[in-house]
């Protein structure tokens, strides 16, 4: 498994002819252990380096409707169905820290991700992964973006087969090597729309299926939705460390913060994978 920690060694692989060692480890058993229990930790070791993962936001779906009870009349599942969106998840998001810095190989050259990312995707909207890099042969793919003010909206579209979005910050580049200054956030589809709602922005009745963009959260306090709504990707680990985050752009949407409006931070590490 060396393969997978050396710093700057290249490292193809070809699934026919090994194991992908991630999906080996984080395994829909590990998911539906650390989802079952959505307030504890879940500890163990892989390759060689220990981790915590956690959910982000237990029990989601109770908080969006708690939240939004002014708008939602009913049960929230049938909201969802009535407004054309995904249904909320029932925990949101995953974050997961390994103790020392981990090379991880999450992606070949065509752009597919190992295969356990999508159920962990799939039944949590999100997973940010911290104290980790990409491998070096595919470290420089994708592009660089700084995304607008609270502007929360999807990159692509369900008819694009790489409809995930990856975030990365590269411990080996000069400027992503430093903490950001700014912030990535992410919403489930229908707080999107609820806030939409709430801020007169669209018609509860007539607006239907996921705009694509919302400009919202303008006037109320990040920190106080941070860890109840919404999921803030920091990107504020100390200098030299990698972190990655990754989202499914037909459930979620994101948007970036800056705390300090004139200070945006460097442009954050993109790539579509499918």
């Amino acid at each position: 498994m060396q393969l997978f920690l050396t710093k700057e060694i290249n490292c193809h692989v070809d699934k026919n002819i090994m194991t992908d060692p991630f999906s080996s480890h984080f395994h829909m058993g590990w998911l539906n252990k650390l989802l079952s229990a959505p307030g504890k930790s879940v500890s163990g070791e892989f390759l060689n380096s220990g981790y915590q993962a956690n959910v982000v936001i237990p029990n989601y779906k109770q908080r969006i409707a708690e939240h939004y009870k002014e708008f939602i009349k009913g049960n929230i599942d049938t909201y969802c169905t009535e407004a054309g969106l995904p249904h909320a998840f029932n925990h949101f998001g995953i974050v997961l820290k390994f103790e020392k810095p981990l090379q991880l190989h999450l992606h070949d050259r065509d752009m597919n991700m190992v295969d356990s990312l999508h159920p962990i995707i799939k039944n949590a909207g999100s997973i940010i992964i911290k104290n980790a890099y990409l491998d070096s042969e595919h470290r420089s793919m994708g592009h660089r973006n700084r995304f607008p003010q609270l502007n929360f909206h999807v990159d692509r579209s369900e008819k694009q087969p790489t409809h995930y979005s990856m975030y990365t910050r590269n411990p080996f580049d000069e400027e992503q090597k430093q903490p950001r200054k700014s912030s990535t956030l992410f919403i489930a589809s229908i707080v999107g729309h609820l806030q939409a709602v709430k801020e007169n922005l669209i018609s509860a009745n007539s607006a239907k299926g996921n705009k694509g963009s919302y400009v919202i959260f303008q006037k109320e306090n990040i920190s106080e939705l941070v860890n109840n709504i919404i999921i803030e990707h920091a990107w504020n680990e100390p200098v030299n460390t990698g972190e990655i985050s990754m989202l499914d752009n037909i459930t979620c949407l994101h948007a970036s913060y800056y705390p300090n409006i004139q200070e945006k931070g460097y442009k954050i590490g993109v790539r579509y994978v499918a």
